[in-house]
């Protein structure tokens, strides 16, 4: 089973005078990095979140972003200070007292004083909350599951479509192994004739000389490592437990590494046309498997 590891989820809840939304964003990530934001009075749930997503995911980096809000008038509000707004009363009327020509002060007078509201001290009820963010942040991380999978079937398909291109390329490589040893023999005896005119040529010095060349460039053991790596790859790729994304990353780098052995060890036109196309194909294929949870 293929999981991605960048996937969106959102879940809001409201019950009892308060609100959460709860956001999780994943990318990719070497391990499971878990980056928590929630509103400061609310800091000691960060744990509680944590342990929640490490038992979800596996890797990816994950942002949380956690939004409370009170859906309550009362709650929402600010206060009336009553006894900041008598005094200030006191002192309107005292200065109208002292000003007999002027106009008594009207309510919307001392509506103008600043900080004569001020926010409500609220007290939540934490383990409300606890029991709201726990479900919010549960269903939103079951939503990035969903869209993880999702994904990692399309990555899926496509690397296994890239598999057979390159076996089949390599089949191409494998095929002329041996023919190449040939025509290296040819050339070899041509290439004598042609300096040497008359001279008879030694065929057991050439049979040697050849014989050096063809274990130089022998590329049996690469296409042997090559075929296993393929069938490791379908394996894991197709498999009902969750695939290791690090596993996959690292057969990705190996497959690299003996196409690149194969292409320094022969000079054969259509060999290094095949080695050119397989290690294009394998780098779309790191590409994607470096995507996989």
């Amino acid at each position: 089973m293929i999981a991605s590891m960048t996937a969106f989820g959102r879940t809001q809840k409201e019950t009892s005078g308060y609100s959460i939304t709860v956001e999780v964003r994943t990318l990719n990530g070497r391990g499971l990095d878990i980056v928590p934001r929630l509103p400061k009075n609310f800091l000691e749930f960060e744990d509680a979140c944590r342990k929640l997503v490490s038992q979800s995911l596996r890797r990816g980096r994950v942002e949380v972003f956690v939004q409370i809000e009170s859906t309550s008038p009362e709650l929402k509000a600010p206060r009336l200070n009553l006894p900041l707004a008598r005094h200030y009363w006191e002192q309107l009327m005292e200065l109208h007292r002292s000003l007999p020509a002027s106009a008594p002060p009207m309510l919307d007078s001392l509506l103008r004083v600043p900080y004569l509201f001020e926010a409500r001290e609220d007290d939540p009820d934490r383990e409300l909350i606890r029991e709201l963010l726990t479900g919010a942040l549960s269903e939103a991380l079951e939503q990035v599951r969903s869209m993880r999978l999702v994904e990692g079937e399309s990555l899926r398909k496509d690397c296994l479509e890239r598999l057979e291109v390159l076996a089949r390329d390599l089949a191409l490589i494998e095929s002329r192994k041996d023919l190449v040893v040939l025509e290296y023999q040819q050339k070899i005896r041509d290439r004598i004739q042609e300096l040497l005119s008359d001279t008879e040529v030694d065929e057991n010095r050439l049979l040697q000389e050849v014989a050096y060349i063809a274990e130089r460039a022998d590329i049996n053991e690469e296409i042997v490592r090559l075929k296993s790596h393929f069938d490791q790859l379908r394996e894991l790729l197709s498999e009902q437990a969750p695939s290791d994304g690090r596993r996959l990353d690292f057969l990705a780098q190996e497959l690299h590494r003996e196409v690149n052995t194969i292409g320094s060890k022969t000079g054969d036109l259509e060999t290094v046309q095949a080695v050119v196309r397989m290690k294009t194909e394998i780098g779309k294929v790191k590409e994607q498997v470096q995507n996989i949870e």
